[in-house]
């Protein structure tokens, strides 16, 4: 009998050791795991206005918490208005209404909801555009704005909405801090918020135009155009395309061929209806040389 209940206790005693070891590594594991689950995850736009063809890259920004899985299944409502890779490679199709949802991996119950706008591209016909311009002079601190256009050859930079800007400042703002080690680092960047982004686009001469009427015009930017625009027009090309070209005057004095008081580094921006930037499929440009003359000297 004191045997059996020997043997029970050296049992029991085993199995109470087992359990304190045990707990904190399953506790451990728990909270690990716990902090791997998203409780949020928030992508780099909320909408899009696109045209039949074009393509566009959705990513997840952040999650939270920050060291979570950002890992996430994509998914469209209606594939037929706007496709989605397993990448986030976004490609509208025919025109209409539809939402991609991006469901996080771990957590399904975690999603970010993107509405995608197909429109039907107005019919083609070469005329005068109206438009509104404005130069805007060199500032060295929105220097990364340029760089971004330069290094993904964007000329004119097109935005259809305040969206369509603030993601434009937002990887400018990334690539030139992962390039130059500036007064931010590259994690207090990506941790930013929409209201942040709001914030250090105000700060660069494209806070003039987020409250523009994007119901009714884009805007075109062309970085690095010192000279005064005189017209916009569109033309069928060879191949059926149809071209909108832009027209610089450049002024200098006869005999020199120089600028007058222009710096080549001032960035141009247009307003233009959203009937006429809707049916361009790519820019051209020239340039008329007005002379003046030279002035004698005394």
């Amino acid at each position: 009998m004191n045997r059996t209940r020997k043997t029970i206790w050296f049992v029991l005693s085993i199995c109470f050791v087992c359990m304190i070891f045990a707990m904190p590594v399953s506790a451990k594991g728990k909270s690990a795991a716990k902090k791997n689950v998203p409780k949020k995850i928030v992508l780099n736009r909320t909408e899009f206005l696109l045209y039949p063809g074009e393509e566009r890259k959705l990513n997840v920004e952040r999650v939270k918490p920050e060291k979570a899985s950002a890992k996430v299944v994509w998914k469209s409502k209606r594939k037929a208005v706007a496709a989605i890779s397993p990448k986030g490679e976004l490609k509208a199709g025919k025109p209409g209404k539809t939402t991609i949802t991006a469901i996080s991996k771990k957590n399904p119950k975690v999603k970010a909801v993107v509405k995608v706008i197909v429109k039907k591209r107005p019919e083609k016909k070469e005329k005068e555009c109206v438009f509104k311009t404005k130069r805007h002079a060199y500032n060295s601190s929105d220097e990364w704005l340029d760089v971004y256009a330069n290094i993904n050859h964007l000329e004119p930079v097109i935005f259809r909405n305040k969206e369509d800007i603030l993601e434009y400042v937002r990887c400018a703002r990334i690539l030139d801090v992962k390039n130059n080690k500036g007064y931010d680092t590259y994690d207090e960047v990506i941790k930013m918020n929409k209201r942040e982004w709001y914030k250090e686009t105000s700060r660069t001469f494209l806070g003039e135009y987020l409250n523009m009427d994007f119901k009714k015009e884009s805007l075109l930017v062309l970085f690095g155009r010192c000279n005064q625009v005189i017209s916009l027009k569109t033309k069928f090309d060879v191949n059926g395309k149809l071209q909108g070209i832009i027209g610089f005057q450049t002024i200098g004095e006869r005999n020199r061929g120089i600028g007058l008081g222009v710096t080549a580094i001032d960035t141009v921006a247009l307003k233009i209806s959203k009937q006429d930037e809707a049916m361009i499929d790519y820019y051209q440009f020239y340039y008329q040389f007005q002379e003046v003359e030279e002035e004698p000297e005394k």
